[in-house]
């Protein structure tokens, strides 16, 4: 779509009709009215029975029962979720670089196909992008040294357990550790983190660093293990992408009121210790204060900027924000007081 003049010509036509005949269009800042409200959930719905009717009428064509997906659209939570709901396929696969930046890994898997290279294997969550070594973290901390102090531990085992500690006691947690997230999401490796159940945690996070609606929740990240206690899911159910909606169980939505959303979902991100070790073990000494092994993931950005890649720019952010303290490594960085 929109590839041709005339289809580009009547995109632009029909957001003009929409907007002098719909709704009027709202700039980022405007007050949310009720007829926004009402527009945003009638194209989501449309959005949600398009899918469902697409993917039950190639199901049903082929007979198979497994279903994978990609395009923008795909990042569409609501929908993905909805459609993992109606049990319609054993099992849906959303790629978790679904927008433009998937290109790069469709041209490759184009390139190999044509080569006779191509091969099938299980795609793990995608930490595919640059790792920085220690001399890089420590040429980052000598730039900021007038600005910050600096903790080193001397092993994984004390980093984990320092950031449960700081985690449970409310504060709010910049997570940097090892190779880069693929894909819009961050998974545990350039993060923000915070107890869950914390009452204000999700207004304290949007005030200091994403500056977004307040009717937007944060994603819950929790070890696969513990999963189906929280959200309604089978036991072991792996969505490791946070690309899916489901719903929180009914006991627990007030308890956790930082990730769930107005109709009691969560857009969850689950955790083993197979694809994603660090991290894991982390939920797991958070587990042991908190008594669920679950955190708010967000990506480690401010509004308007990618997520962090290097450990300078994650130092930059920090210091640019109200964060309590950043973990490089297992280097905790705070504030100079």
């Amino acid at each position: 779509m929109n590839r041709s003049r005339e289809e580009l010509e009547n995109y632009a036509a029909t957001r003009r009709y929409l907007a002098e005949n719909l709704v009027k269009e709202r700039k980022p800042d405007d007050e949310i009215r009720e007829e926004h409200w009402d527009v945003a959930a009638a194209l989501q719905e449309c959005l949600d029975k398009t899918i469902r009717h697409i993917c039950q009428h190639f199901g049903a064509q082929t007979g198979l029962k497994r279903l994978a997906m990609a395009g923008g659209v795909a990042l569409n939570c609501t929908a993905n979720g909805k459609l993992l709901r109606s049990a319609l396929f054993d099992d849906i696969y959303v790629q978790p670089a679904a927008g433009d930046d998937g290109t790069a890994l469709g041209a490759a898997l184009f390139r190999a196909m044509v080569l006779g290279e191509n091969r099938n294997g299980r795609f793990p969550v995608p930490f595919l992008g640059p790792a920085h070594p220690m001399s890089v973290v420590n040429a980052a901390l000598a730039q900021w040294a007038d600005r910050i102090e600096v903790e080193r531990y001397p092993n994984f085992e004390k980093t984990c357990a320092v950031a449960a500690e700081r985690i449970a006691g409310g504060q709010v947690v910049a997570w940097y550790r090892g190779r880069m997230e693929f894909g819009p999401r961050a998974l545990g490796h350039r993060s923000i983190l915070a107890d869950p159940g914390h009452p204000e945690m999700r207004d304290r996070i949007n005030a200091m660093v994403k500056m977004r609606e307040a009717f937007r929740p944060f994603a819950p990240a929790v070890t696969l293990e513990q999963a189906h206690l929280w959200f309604d899911i089978p036991p072991m159910m792996e969505l490791p992408y946070m690309i899916m909606i489901v719903n929180v169980r009914e006991p627990f939505r007030s308890q956790l009121p930082a990730i769930t959303h107005v109709d009691g979902t969560a857009r969850v991100q689950t955790v083993s210790a197979k694809d994603n070790l660090d991290f894991h073990a982390l939920l797991q000494a958070v587990g042991k204060r908190l008594g669920r092994e679950m955190v708010l993931n967000t990506s480690f950005n401010v509004k308007g900027q990618p997520i962090v890649n290097t450990p300078a720019e994650a130092l930059e952010t920090f210091l640019r924000t109200g964060m309590d303290c950043l973990f490089l490594e297992n280097v905790l960085v705070t504030r100079k007081r």
